[in-house]
C-alpha cells in the first residue's frame, strides 16, 4: 500500500542513508582529534561504539579507524576473521542514522555559556542513546528462510559507531550525531548475518519523534527550558530568536531557494544533494565561534542573552491531549489504521514538555491494550483504527496527563532546580516498510 503525506509534512527528523562498501573513511579519516575550544567542546570528535552487538565483539572504547573498517567489511575487529556473512551479496556496508538537533539547540550548544553548552551536549547524547536502543529493539532484524518462507528474526543488538558533528556543511552551528549501524548482526539464534534494513527505514519517523521527545525531556530536566512544539512534533527552545535561527540555517535556505528556482520540479531530497557542498575540514572551531558572534552582532542579535532560556519551562503544560488526537489523524494510513510505530510517533509528539523513550512506550502499550479490550480495532498484525485509538485516548486522558505531571516532578535524574538557575547565571517484529517522508531535516 502506498503512503501519502500532505505537502507541509514533506520534510524526517531522523535521516537514514546507506553506507557503501569502502565508505567508512568519511567518519574516521582526518578527524581533528583533540581539537579543543574555549569551553572544552570539539567541532568533530572521535567516535564511540554503541550497541550490545558491539560489546559482544569486544568493542567498548572509542572507535579506532581500522576496527571500524573491519566491522563495516564484515570482519571481527579483534581476530580479523570474517564473520559468517555472505559478503558477495552485500553492497551496503552500513546504515547511517543521523540525529539532528533543532537549530535553537545547536545555537545554545555552540554559543551559550560553558555549562549551558555542556548540558545541551550531554542531553543530546542521552537522547541519541535512548533512541538508538529503541531502534535496536523495534527495528533491527536479520533475515532467515524456513521452508521457503522468509522470516525476520530479532538480534542480540546493534553494532554501531556514533560520531558527533557540530557544524553543517555551510559551517553553521548544527549539532548532530551519525550512528553508523554495521550491516551485520547476530540473530537470537546465534548466527551472524546481514541486517534486514527494511525495519530501519520503516521506523525513521517514530524514532525521530522519540529522539526529540527525549531531547526535550533532557534539556528541561537539566536547564528548565520551555519549548514551542509544532503539530509535526518538532520544536525549538523558547527564547532563542527565530531570526537568529534563520541566520544560521544557510543549508536549509539554499535548499528551499533551489526548489523555488526550479518551480517545484525539484524535490527537497533532490535539492538536498544538488546543493550539498563538500565538507571543509580545515576550518577550526576556534575560528568559527568569533565569526558566528560577529555575524550575530552585525544584525543586532546579542548571543549573551541565550542564557535567559534557563528556567522558563517550569510549571508549563507537559502533555497535549488535543495534539495527540491531531497526531493520530495525521499518522493514519489511507485505510484509517495505524501501526504501533505510528502511535509511538503520535504520543511522542504530544509530549510537548518532553518524555523518556520508556515513558512513551509504556503509554503506547496502555493505549493499545485499551483498544484491544474494547473490541474491534486491533488485529494480529497490530493494526489499530484511528477512531478506536481516539476513543482510547479519551478513556486514558486523565492517566496520560497525570503520568506527564509525575514525569515533570521526577525530572532531572538527580539534577536540582537551583543548578539550572546557576547555569544561566554563569552563562522486534518486522514492520512493514514505510516509504513516507516526514519533515526531513536538511541542514547537513
Amino acid at each position: 500500500m502506498k503512503r501519502y503525506r500532505k505537502p507541509h509534512e514533506a520534510l524526517a527528523v531522523l535521516k537514514l542513508h546507506t553506507v557503501r562498501v569502502g565508505g567508512h573513511g568519511y567518519y574516521v579519516d582526518d578527524l581533528p582529534y583533540g581539537r579543543e575550544e574555549r569551553n572544552g567542546l570539539v567541532a568533530e570528535s572521535p567516535g564511540r561504539w554503541m550497541g550490545e552487538g558491539a560489546a559482544a565483539l569486544g568493542l567498548t572504547q572509542g572507535v579506532e579507524p581500522l576496527a571500524f573498517a573491519d566491522v563495516l567489511d564484515g570482519r571481527d575487529p579483534l581476530s580479523g576473521r570474517a564473520l559468517p556473512v555472505r559478503r558477495d551479496r552485500v553492497t551496503v556496508a552500513g546504515y547511517d542514522l543521523v540525529f539532528c538537533a533543532p537549530k535553537s539547540v545547536s545555537l545554545l550548544h555552540a554559543l551559550g555559556p560553558t555549562e549551558l553548552a555542556s548540558a545541551v551536549g550531554d542531553g543530546h547524547d542521552a537522547a541519541v542513546r535512548a533512541t538508538t536502543d529503541y531502534l535496536a529493539r523495534a527495528a533491527l532484524g536479520v533475515r532467515r528462510s524456513n521452508h521457503g518462507h522468509r522470516l525476520t528474526l530479532a538480534t542480540t543488538g546493534l553494532v554501531g559507531g556514533a560520531f558527533v558533528h557540530r557544524t553543517s556543511r555551510a559551517l553553521d552551528p548544527h549539532l548532530h550525531t551519525h550512528v553508523v549501524a554495521a550491516n551485520v548482526a547476530q540473530g537470537v539464534d546465534g548466527r551472524w548475518s546481514a541486517v534486514d534494513g527494511c525495519g530501519l527505514f520503516a521506523h525513521t519517523v517514530d524514532a525521530g519523534r522519540l529522539y526529540h521527545a527525549q531531547l526535550r525531556h533532557e534539556l528541561t530536566a537539566r536547564l528548565g527550558v520551555a519549548w514551542d512544539v509544532r503539530p509535526n512534533g518538532l520544536g525549538d527552545v523558547v527564547g532563542v530568536d527565530p531570526g537568529l535561527r534563520g541566520l544560521f540555517s544557510q543549508r536549509s535556505a539554499g535548499i528551499k531557494a533551489y526548489v523555488a528556482e526550479h518551480a517545484g520540479r525539484a524535490s527537497l531530497r533532490g535539492a538536498f544533494y544538488a546543493t550539498r557542498p563538500e565538507k571543509d575540514r580545515t576550518v577550526q572551531w576556534e575560528a568559527l565561534v568569533p565569526e558566528w558572534r560577529h555575524r550575530s552582532d552585525e544584525l543586532g542579535y546579542d548571543v549573551g542573552e541565550l542564557s535567559r532560556v534557563v528556567g522558563r519551562g517550569r510549571h508549563r503544560q507537559e502533555f497535549d491531549v488535543e495534539l495527540l488526537h491531531s497526531a493520530i489523524a495525521r499518522r493514519a494510513w489511507p485505510d484509517g489504521t495505524l501501526a504501533r510505530r505510528d502511535i509511538v510517533s503520535a504520543v511522542a509528539t504530544a509530549h510537548v514538555g518532553g518524555a523518556r523513550v520508556s515513558q512513551v512506550e509504556g503509554e503506547v502499550d496502555r493505549l493499545c491494550a485499551e483498544v484491544r479490550a474494547h473490541g474491534p480495532g486491533g488485529s494480529g498484525a497490530e493494526r489499530f483504527s484511528a477512531p478506536a485509538l481516539s476513543g482510547a485516548v479519551r478513556a486514558c486522558a486523565g492517566e496520560l496527563t497525570r503520568r506527564a505531571s509525575q514525569l515533570d516532578l521526577d525530572r532531572g535524574d538527580g539534577e536540582k532546580p537551583d543548578r539550572a538557575r546557576n547555569v544561566g547565571a554563569r552563562a522486534p517484529d518486522r514492520p512493514r516498510r514505510d516509504r513516507r517522508s516526514d519533515d526531513r531535516g536538511m541542514e547537513r
